[in-house]
């Protein structure tokens, strides 16, 4: 009974959507509105926080409206934004009527695009371990691939951080459009304010200056159950940050954030100094804080190294995941200056012969290497960006 009652409202809450996009339409775009969407409405993070936080400094009479979803706390919010439910018929309208759209995510159903509206496509990787798109077609949900072809022809403008993103855009998203090299907003995090966000995030977690964070986040898996991702992501965040303590020094504690697909579906157990970060809005600000990085695939290293070298690869999976997921770009035990490991034990074993001295420098070959763009002042660039075209409609 409660399926049916759950099916009858899905279908009248798109019939609503499309009577509000419908009115939408008909109505004047609002040349200063600008509709916002993380990852299906995660909440206040990656290159959308910084580009909306810098348009706000410069111009705080910009009407913002961001797509939240059930799970996101609206306190989280600054001052000049309004939430709005995504996927309500209210979202509907909202998107109908701004002059700008930002989003990160390249299946999102926005409805019409209008000639006078402005998509800007922030996407939320970046350098990739992974092949994307069309690249990783073949493993793709026909569905998503439609969706991403679809996004890209409405796309006005996708950001870059580097040559490298650069061409893989090119060759990769059907899309044959601008391409900024600002650098990636939200990077500028690495630059700015590292302080405060540190102590942001000990705030958040109850955990006192003088302790460290290390931080295992694992992507997801397209082609595993979920009941088998939880054995893939399970670790020993007890013995990890002893490892890193006996190694680095000082007290630490173990945050573990799994990728936005999985993460309601993801119980991570949690102690003392074992913390979930699934709840915390904003990966970014963890990457800044952390001493350490764990992960097995995700692109989060290429941000993390912009500050720090202490990156740990772990998979149980490396060889099924090749198989069976997606290829990837590089080798990533020969071709990359970070330690991997197959086990627990074997993560154990390469924090304990980490060399700072080499690690640092292999680092700092790899950001050359890349061709990286970023300064700081992305945010900055973008925010200027849409201003002028705000500024041009008004004239």
């Amino acid at each position: 009974m409660l399926k049916s009652v759950s099916k009858i409202e899905n279908v009248l809450n798109r019939i609503r959507c499309r009577l509000a996009r419908y009115k939408g339409l008909r109505a004047p775009i609002e040349n200063k509105k600008i509709v916002v969407d993380n990852f299906f409405g995660r909440g206040y993070g990656d290159n959308p926080k910084y580009i909306i936080d810098e348009v706000l400094r410069q111009d705080s009479s910009i009407d913002i409206v961001w797509l939240i979803n059930d799970h996101v706390d609206v306190k989280e919010f600054p001052a000049g934004i309004r939430t709005v439910k995504i996927g309500s018929p209210k979202a509907a309208y909202e998107y109908a009527t701004a002059h700008i759209w930002i989003d990160n995510v390249k299946n999102n159903f926005k409805g019409i695009k209008r000639p006078e509206q402005f998509f800007l496509q922030t996407w939320h990787g970046g350098i990739a371990f992974k092949k994307i798109e069309k690249a990783a077609e073949s493993h793709l949900d026909p569905g998503y691939v439609e969706a991403s072809k679809k996004d890209s022809k409405i796309t006005d403008v996708i950001l870059s951080d580097s040559k490298w993103v650069t061409n893989s855009i090119r060759d990769n998203f059907w899309y044959d459009g601008e391409i900024l090299e600002t650098g990636f907003p939200r990077n500028d995090a690495f630059f700015k304010n590292t302080k405060e966000t540190e102590k942001r995030i000990r705030r958040f977690y109850n955990v006192s200056s003088n302790i460290k964070i290390v931080l295992y986040a694992p992507t997801f898996r397209n082609n595993v159950k979920i009941e088998d991702q939880r054995f893939l992501y399970e670790i020993n965040g007890t013995k990890i940050k002893e490892a890193c303590e006996k190694r680095f020094g000082g007290q630490y504690v173990f945050l573990e954030r799994v990728h936005p697909n999985v993460a309601c579906q993801i119980n991570i157990p949690v102690g003392d100094f074992v913390k979930s970060a699934n709840d915390y809005p904003d990966m970014q600000d963890l990457l800044v804080a952390a001493d350490v990085l764990i992960t097995d695939f995700s692109s989060s290293v290429f941000d993390f190294i912009l500050s720090k070298h202490r990156v740990f690869l772990f998979a149980k999976d490396y060889d099924q995941y090749i198989a069976n997921e997606r290829e990837l770009n590089f080798n990533i035990k020969e071709d990359l200056p970070f330690l991997f490991a197959n086990s627990e034990n074997e993560l154990i074993q390469n924090i304990n012969r980490y060399d700072d001295e080499k690690g640092k420098k292999a680092v700092e070959e790899l950001i050359s290497s890349f061709g990286l763009k970023e300064d700081g002042h992305a945010s900055e660039r973008v925010a200027k960006v849409l201003l002028n075209i705000m500024e041009e409609k008004n004239n």
